[in-house]
């Protein structure tokens, strides 16, 4: 993956983990265990690949995907915060799709190594530019742990004196073998289906056979998640829903960041936080998202 990415190495920084440059300048952590590598984009505090050793990956990353840091990565698993999707009222609309952490520059503040795992912490604090768009100032901590299961921790805290509300997601592309390979149980009884006027339907069997955007707002602790090459469990943190995506045919066609086959290859399956409501974090606060993914 290092070479696909034309990653070149900067310096080793721990035993598992160095930091790597693209030619545009982006700087990436490349962690090499005996169970298993990853790569994440500080740029966006982005895990761009994840795969054990001697194993397919488990994240699927667009081959037409933009890594000059102008605009978010496609595939892999993009954060978003401090909201999911279009802005919502109370922030204003017509901000950023998604937020802005995902096209934020990161710091790396630590890397952890054990036998079993590596941890890697990064944070964003709010600046000038963020708090033009969202006026709060507040410390964003995002915890990987990689080892044979990944886990990644999404952690908000409230660094003003007034109440911040937030939602946002874990927005993972999952690597499929073909669509109709694809089952997904765990999801609960019923969705807001965003392809049909936010209707509330209820869910039967799942079937990967047309262009999905769908909230599961009553999901279960787990998802499991089978993608004709892997069979993962996704246990699920303080999230609200689990929302479905896949661009199908003509969704891939029209994205200029995304391959045209790309609906054969992936499916996204996103720890999220969606309801209108928010999270509220109270001042001197914190609030964690976090998925853990492991192979079964």
């Amino acid at each position: 993956m290092s070479s696909l990415l034309n990653l070149e190495t900067v310096r080793q920084l721990t035993e598992t983990t160095s930091l790597a440059r693209n030619s545009a300048g982006i700087e990436f952590l490349v962690v090499n265990r005996p169970q298993s590598e990853a790569i994440i984009s500080l740029f966006g505090a982005h895990l761009l690949h994840f795969a054990p050793r001697n194993s397919t990956p488990w994240f699927w990353l667009s081959s037409e995907a933009i890594l000059d840091g102008s605009r978010g990565i496609r595939g892999g698993v993009p954060i978003c915060w401090p909201w999911f999707g279009p802005s919502p009222e109370r922030v204003g609309l017509g901000k950023p799709q998604h937020g802005f952490a995902r096209t934020s520059l990161w710091q790396l503040d630590g890397i952890s190594d054990s036998p079993d795992s590596t941890l890697l912490h990064l944070s964003l604090q709010d600046s000038e530019a963020t708090r033009a768009i969202w006026p709060h100032s507040f410390t964003l901590e995002y915890d990987l742990l990689i080892g044979d299961d990944l886990t990644l921790m999404l952690t908000s805290r409230n660094e003003g004196d007034t109440p911040l509300v937030y939602s946002g997601a874990l927005h993972s592309y999952f690597t499929i073998a073909a669509p109709e390979k694809v089952q997904i149980h765990g999801l609960g009884a019923s969705y807001v289906d965003k392809l049909d006027s936010s209707r509330e339907k209820e869910a039967g069997i799942f079937s990967l056979d047309r262009a999905i955007d769908r909230v599961y707002t009553q999901p279960g602790p787990s998802t499991e998640l089978q993608t004709g090459s892997h069979r993962l469990v996704l246990d699920h943190g303080n999230a609200d829903s689990i929302v479905v995506w896949t661009p199908w045919v003509e969704g891939s066609a029209a994205m200029n960041d995304v391959n045209n086959d790309a609906w054969t290859q992936m499916v996204c399956v996103e720890t999220a936080i969606t309801a209108p409501s928010g999270i509220a974090v109270p001042p001197d606060d914190e609030h964690s998202l976090f998925v853990k993914i492991s192979s079964r």
